[in-house]
Order: C-alpha cells, then sequence, then structure tokens
C-alpha cells in the first residue's frame, strides 16, 4: 500500500513539474514592437508575431519556448530563437498582379542580440501574418482570407525590447545672411590747387601780391574753370574781421 502510495506521490509530482515547466515556457516576457506594412506600430507583449503557421515562423509567449524564425541561408537552415533575437525585418514582394496577387516573403534578415545579421529565405510555404499584442485587438492578413485580406498587414519588422529611435532628418543648414551691400563710392571732386600767387591767375576783384592773395572787404563772388576736370565752379567769399 505504501508502495502504491510512494508510485502516485511521484507521478503526481512529475506531472506538476511538468506543468510548471510548460507553464514557464509559456510565461517567456517578450515585449518589443512590431511594425506593420502600413506603417502601424503595435508595442507591448507579443502573444503572437507569425509569418506562417508552423514552428519556426514567428515568435510569441503562447509559443513553446517563445518561438523562433528559421531561415534556409546557402541551402542550411538557421534557427534564431526569441531570446536570442533582436530583430526581424521582412520584405514582401507581389508576384502577382492586383487582381490575382500572389504576396511573397523573398528575404528575411535576423539581428541576434550579439549584433549578428543572419539574411535568408523562409523556410515555409505560406506566407503570412498574424500579430496579437497583449491588450490589444488582433490582426492578421491571410492571402486566402478574401475579401478581408489586406497586404497593409503584413508585419515587416520585430523589434524586441526598447523601439528604435525615430530617424529624425538633419537640420537643414541655414542659408546664408545676404551680404551688406557696401555703399556705393562717392566719387570725390578734384581737388583745386592754388599755387604760389605768381603762379596763378585770380579774377578780379582778387589780386595776387608779394604777401598773398588780397581779398576786399566786401563780399566777393566769381566763377573760376576746374584745372583737372574743366568745369565751371562759383566760388563766394565772406570776409570779417575778429579782434585779437
Amino acid at each position: 500500500m505504501r508502495l502504491r502510495t510512494l508510485t502516485i506521490s511521484l507521478v503526481v509530482a512529475a506531472t506538476v513539474l511538468l506543468g510548471v515547466s510548460a507553464f514557464a515556457q509559456e510565461a517567456i516576457e517578450l515585449e518589443g514592437t512590431v511594425y506593420l506594412r502600413s506603417g502601424q506600430t503595435l508595442s507591448g507583449v507579443i502573444r503572437i508575431a507569425e509569418l506562417g503557421v508552423v514552428p519556426g515562423s514567428g515568435i510569441g509567449i503562447l509559443l513553446g519556448g517563445g518561438g523562433a524564425f528559421t531561415v534556409e541561408v546557402d541551402g542550411e537552415d538557421q534557427t534564431v530563437s526569441a531570446s536570442d533575437l533582436k530583430m526581424m525585418e521582412a520584405s514582401w514582394a507581389n508576384l502577382g498582379t492586383e487582381q490575382d496577387p500572389r504576396w511573397k516573403i523573398e528575404q528575411i534578415t535576423l539581428t541576434t542580440q550579439d549584433g549578428e545579421k543572419i539574411v535568408g529565405k523562409p523556410t515555409w510555404l505560406i506566407h503570412a501574418s498574424e500579430v496579437s499584442i497583449e491588450g490589444q485587438p488582433a490582426v492578421h492578413a491571410f492571402p486566402l482570407a478574401g475579401t478581408d485580406f489586406s497586404a497593409d498587414n503584413f508585419i515587416t519588422k520585430i523589434v524586441l525590447g526598447e523601439p528604435l529611435p525615430e530617424e529624425v532628418p538633419p537640420p537643414a543648414e541655414e542659408a546664408p545672411a545676404p551680404a551688406e551691400e557696401a555703399p556705393p563710392a562717392v566719387e570725390e571732386a578734384p581737388a583745386i590747387v592754388i599755387g604760389p600767387p605768381e603762379e596763378i591767375s585770380l579774377p578780379p576783384p582778387l589780386v595776387a601780391t608779394a604777401e598773398g592773395i588780397a581779398i576786399p572787404a566786401e563780399a566777393v563772388s566769381f566763377t573760376i574753370t576746374c584745372p583737372e576736370c574743366g568745369k565751371k565752379i562759383r566760388i563766394t567769399i565772406n570776409t570779417e574781421v575778429v579782434e585779437q
């Protein structure tokens, strides 16, 4: 009886351990951001983010161990588990027409937590998308879904952890301020050089003497010709006696 009780206890313990192990695998935390072809982003705990319907085509806390992506590289399969994954990028192409679309993933790039990049092709045949973020409505894109299908809902990128910083365009270079225009140069009138009295000819009533030029007491106004430019110049002279 004691042996039977011991056996039952071991079975129960093993069952509990298996259940705890399975729950631990399911409870793996996968927080990140899923990018859709439309430009929409979904951030939070990733329950499901799949590009197909078979193991190796997606990640999420609802998948065993958090899931994984398996791609074909040079004829060999390479798998990156959710715990080692940092980013997944998928390139989609329509090989059909708008009326008869045939969407296919042409290339998948996996970036590991160590920064290694693995570029390959999907190892599954049916290419689709299913996204479920905790607390948010699910989004899907199944090509065979008829009118409910939208290629804008295809997953194009998954980033685990903090979302990628938005690309900020470099600040536009400010155009240099227009240089201040220099004021137009003022052409100076040529100076009139009056030499010694014996070298110049003065109009009346000015009189050249040995001591200088004799100027009458009343105002004198006369016109001379500029020896440099040939222009007529009118000169008015007022005399005033200032006591010293």
